[in-house]
């Protein structure tokens, strides 16, 4: 595995290119959002964080207390924590290697939760749309089948977050809508907040904000 390093607000991230989901571009659209809508925050946690270019590039920038990351991939845990070493920020930050929140703590709870997540649904995508993704990346960084990902995080993510907590994802257009997931959504007791596509040159993407139903 070759690897390589990047910076992120400070934090020299290592990763591998078939671990990079997308967080090393169009992640890096979190910082100012997150900057203007939300303001630093005690804790965060960056859910299907890969590498963790998301996670470390808001700490990074001094956005967050304490960050927390989780990723069902046990290579990218690896990657995340070389990075944790690397940096000296073991007193700072913590790496789960989680199927969504399975073997994460019970008692961990957030402010924010953000994440770049597998954006397409291969049930139901254009058969040419997959095969292009296939022949660049593992499964495990764009499949979605069924939203079965989305389905079972917005199904538990409800007791994950502090009073007043927010979620935070970063979804494809070209992949979907934000209606696509209301239902989910709404059914685990949240609600959509807001949606606000990301700034040029990142505008195929979008931002998902979900929180607690009032």
């Amino acid at each position: 595995m070759t690897m390589h390093t990047v910076d992120c607000e400070g934090v020299d991230v290592r990763y591998a290119d078939h671990l990079d989901g997308g967080g090393s571009d169009f992640g890096r659209a979190y910082v100012p959002f997150v900057a203007s809508r939300f303001g630093k925050v005690p804790r965060l946690l960056e859910w299907c964080c890969g590498p963790a270019f998301i996670g470390f590039s808001l700490l990074g920038a001094d956005l967050c207390e304490r960050l927390e990351l989780c990723d069902v991939n046990e290579e990218a845990v690896n990657v995340a924590r070389a990075t944790v070493a690397a940096n000296g920020l073991g007193d700072r930050v913590s790496v789960f290697h989680s199927d969504c929140f399975d073997t994460v703590p019970a008692d961990r709870k957030w402010d924010l939760i953000v994440g770049n997540p597998p954006h397409m649904n291969v049930t139901t995508a254009p058969a040419e749309h997959v095969e292009v993704f296939r022949r660049i990346k593992p499964e495990l960084v764009y499949a979605d089948k069924d939203w079965e990902i989305h389905r079972r995080f917005y199904d538990q993510v409800g007791d994950r977050l502090t009073p007043g907590g927010s979620v935070l994802l970063q979804e494809c257009w070209a992949a979907s809508d934000p209606e696509v997931f209301r239902p989910m959504i709404t059914a685990a007791g949240l609600e959509i907040a807001g949606t606000f596509p990301c700034e040029p040159p990142h505008d195929l993407f979008y931002f998902l904000w979900v929180r607690p139903a009032a």
